[in-house]
């Protein structure tokens, strides 16, 4: 193969794995929004959300001897005067909340 030919290889490869990427980036982060909504809707009217954050990436869990791919995150609400925190992780697969905790 000539040094053009495996130029073109290189560029066409690059090109594929840039495109993968972004698309797993925008799928985690509509996964993300998604998930953030039902942890809202989980919590109640009652519970204003004032901040939340999600792990840029999907990670590795394990929730109750099961090991799966998960979306990590975290809310913080208001009621009154009283803020509090919950952790959460969410099955990247199904959008499923796996665990909701509130944070000491």
């Amino acid at each position: 193969m000539s040094k053009k030919g495996i130029g073109s290889v290189l560029v066409a490869g690059t090109a594929l794995v840039a495109g993968a990427a972004a698309t797993v980036l925008v799928k985690h982060h509509l996964d993300s929004e998604k998930i953030i909504a039902k942890v809202k809707s989980v919590l109640g009217e009652d519970s204003k959300v004032i901040g939340s954050w999600v792990e840029p990436f999907y990670q590795r869990v394990n929730v109750n001897g099961q090991a799966s791919w998960g979306i990590v995150g975290g809310v913080t609400t208001m009621d009154d005067f009283d803020v509090a925190q919950y952790h959460f992780i969410a099955d990247a697969v199904t959008g499923e909340l796996l665990n909701i905790k509130k944070v000491q």
